[in-house]
């Protein structure tokens, strides 16, 4: 069995608090989700940067090939 939660005045006050510091938390970075995926966006950044040195460095080679 769960114990019943406390009728403390203390409790109740603890207890809006947080509610209001959840709220404002809430308001100001709002959810997990709504976050950009910063990992996520600094490998596909990495790899287009990489996948676009590659292609340039392909394409010198060629030019410098055929010369």
């Amino acid at each position: 069995m769960t114990t019943p939660p406390s009728q403390d005045p203390e409790d109740d006050r603890r207890r809006a608090r947080r509610k209001e510091l959840d709220r404002q938390v809430r308001d100001r970075y709002g959810t997990w989700r709504d976050q950009p995926r910063g990992l996520a966006c600094a490998v596909i950044a990495a790899f287009l940067v990489l996948t676009t040195a590659a292609f340039v460095f392909a394409v010198i080679a060629v030019v410098a090939a055929v010369r």
